[in-house]
């Protein structure tokens, strides 16, 4: 059970006697709890338990630097899994300043990263990389294995969207539009899934990166399920009048017919 520091101070025994003062704890606590507070001391090297006490204070910042600067050259590490989950959260925040691009982020990126080659990867590979993705950069993958010599849980730590990984993190950008629209044309299962992100996508002013041929289609797969009705096909008529496309045109006209059919 959880008891306060204040109710712990008053069941101390005031006269010295470790005896019952170990009776007292465990009165309160039991035998389990007690057990685990002692061992928290000991646990957590006499700092408070905020982060991973992987080595002690004077040594982990450099342990963590030193993974930063392999992880950034080599764009993926296999250690233990705590290491994976303590230094995951430093490979993002790096990523995330270096993409400020300003004096003051830039000092605080030089100062994590120790070697010159691994700024170099960050600031001419990864800042363009991830210019449309604004978070989870990275990705642990859990071995499900143990090391022998002390049964250490391992991991692996990768940053998403590198050359050559297995399996690609979701697009974003362009890229996401395009595979939306490929999901929502192949499957009823993907239509009734993407069908209110084809809608934004569809109406955004800027308008979708995508081929007419496919943005009939979508149109046309919209307007069939009842999702927008006549208001869609005349928004897209009137952007194709203002860019003075014909083919454009004509689709979003077969697109508006379409509408008003099913509408009738």
């Amino acid at each position: 059970h959880f008891v306060c520091r204040r109710c712990l101070y008053d069941l101390t025994p005031k006269t010295g006697d470790l005896a019952e003062l170990a009776r007292s704890f465990l009165v309160a606590m039991g035998f389990m709890g007690t057990t685990r507070f002692l061992a928290k001391g000991a646990r957590s090297k006499g700092r408070r338990a905020y982060f991973r006490k992987l080595l002690p204070g004077h040594q982990q910042w450099a342990l963590m630097k030193n993974m930063l600067n392999d992880l950034v050259r080599e764009q993926r590490i296999e250690t233990t899994l705590p290491k994976a989950k303590e230094v995951q959260q430093y490979a993002e925040e790096l990523v995330f300043l270096a993409k400020k691009n300003t004096p003051y982020h830039d000092g605080l990126v030089e100062s994590i990263l120790t070697s010159a080659e691994a700024r170099r990867i960050l600031y001419e590979r990864m800042v363009p990389r991830y210019v449309d993705r604004n978070f989870h950069f990275t990705r642990i993958l859990n071995h499900w294995r143990y090391r022998e010599r002390d049964t250490a849980p391992m991991a692996m730590i990768e940053y998403v969207d590198r050359p050559g990984e297995l399996r690609p993190a979701n697009p974003v950008g362009a890229a996401r539009d395009q595979f939306v629209a490929q999901e929502f044309l192949a499957t009823r299962k993907g239509r009734r899934r993407h069908m209110p992100e084809v809608h934004r996508m569809l109406r955004r002013k800027s308008g979708a990166p995508l081929d007419e041929a496919v943005v009939e289609r979508c149109v046309f797969e919209c307007q069939k399920l009842g999702f927008g009705g006549m208001a869609l096909a005349q928004a897209l008529v009137s952007e194709a009048a203002s860019r003075g496309g014909a083919p454009a045109a004509a689709a979003s006209a077969s697109a508006s017919s379409a509408a008003a059919a099913h509408e009738k």
